[in-house]
């Protein structure tokens, strides 16, 4: 969980031990009030967030120091993730697009986007689908009951997060999502992709997408817009499970931590979900 200015990661070791890292986040510049810019920071900080709560993870998890992941090997496996996505989402839409041998661009990148949009709802499904990933979508939902709660007011505990939604509108399962239709516009202004200029310049564009999503995403947030949400909270459905009551509290416990970080300081307005 984080909020404006700190981060609280909470995991349960094997005994049942709820271990936390806290931590005060630096000052967020200038360029995070700015739209666009703001966008790509967020990225960029939602990946370190993420990498500092698998390092924290797989650090306290390991039962044998033989058995220790090195930082440089999880490094590693990040950077390996990053680029299979890439890998899966981004060229391998378009080699299978290239195979139809369509001569209208718009088409191609019609057809391009719409086998990206598929490739993206099959990996989720199959992923879904094993018994690790099954947990870890629990506590996906944990973590949205539990600034549910937060958002109502009511006080964190375990029997008021219960009866709350697993479905959030600020999960970056939205996120993707949104970012995966804008993909389609905005990858045909760089016409057909047969060209390895055109993939390297897919990729650069995209930070500026994500940037967008970002906005849309704060946009859909406004009295009257919540419909933009309806396909990622649809999408959430696979994404998120029911949670236990032990993981809820590892959700909860997280929660209390970042607002008593975050206590003292004024204009704490929403809490983030992943």
């Amino acid at each position: 969980m984080r909020t404006l200015h700190a981060l609280a990661i909470a995991i349960r070791k094997e005994g049942g031990e709820i271990l936390v890292r806290k931590e005060i986040l630096p000052p967020r510049r200038l360029l995070l009030k700015k739209p666009i810019s703001r966008g790509v920071i967020a990225l960029w900080e939602a990946l370190v967030i993420g990498y500092k709560a698998l390092a924290f993870s797989a650090g306290e998890k390991s039962k044998k120091e033989e058995e220790r992941i090195s930082g440089l090997a999880l490094s590693l496996t990040m950077i390996f993730a990053i680029g299979l996505a890439i890998t899966l989402f981004i060229f391998l839409p378009a080699f299978i697009t290239i195979l139809f041998q369509i001569e209208s661009s718009i088409l191609e990148n019609l057809l391009d986007g719409f086998i990206r949009l598929f490739l993206f709802f099959a990996y989720l499904w199959a992923l879904s689908r094993l018994k690790e990933i099954k947990r870890l979508f629990a506590y996906h939902g944990a973590e949205h009951k539990a600034v549910y709660t937060y958002e109502a007011g009511e006080d964190l505990t375990i029997e008021n997060a219960k009866n709350k939604s697993t479905l959030h509108p600020r999960c970056g399962t939205n996120f993707i999502l949104i970012f995966l239709i804008l993909s389609i516009p905005l990858f045909s202004l760089l016409g057909k992709a047969t060209s390895l200029k055109t993939h390297l310049l897919r990729v650069c564009l995209v930070p500026i997408i994500a940037a967008l999503a970002y906005e849309i995403i704060r946009f859909s947030m406004k009295k009257g817009w919540h419909f933009i949400n309806f396909l990622g909270l649809q999408l959430q459905r696979i994404t998120t499970r029911e949670p236990g009551d032990d993981q809820i509290e590892v959700a909860l416990v997280a929660l209390r931590e970042v607002l008593n970080l975050e206590e003292g300081r004024k204009n704490v307005r929403e809490i983030s979900p992943s």
